[in-house]
């Protein structure tokens, strides 16, 4: 792929975390139902992303 395109799905990416991030804090939505909601169809990889732009785990985040 090319930079360009990167740029853009990492710009995407932090977007739909941020956004994943005000659901966990604000519902008591399941991890899964945020994370398919925010365009998310992997729960593996949305756990890997969110943690690799928020430094934990979705449920860490929810639990603090």
């Amino acid at each position: 792929s090319s930079a360009a395109s990167d740029v853009y799905k990492r710009q995407l990416n932090r977007q739909r975390i941020e956004e994943a991030c005000l659901q966990l804090a604000a519902t008591n939505d399941s991890i899964t139902e945020i994370a398919y909601r925010n365009g998310f169809n992997d729960l593996s990889y949305f756990i890997r992303t969110f943690k690799k732009y928020k430094g934990m785990t979705p449920g860490k985040y929810k639990r603090r």
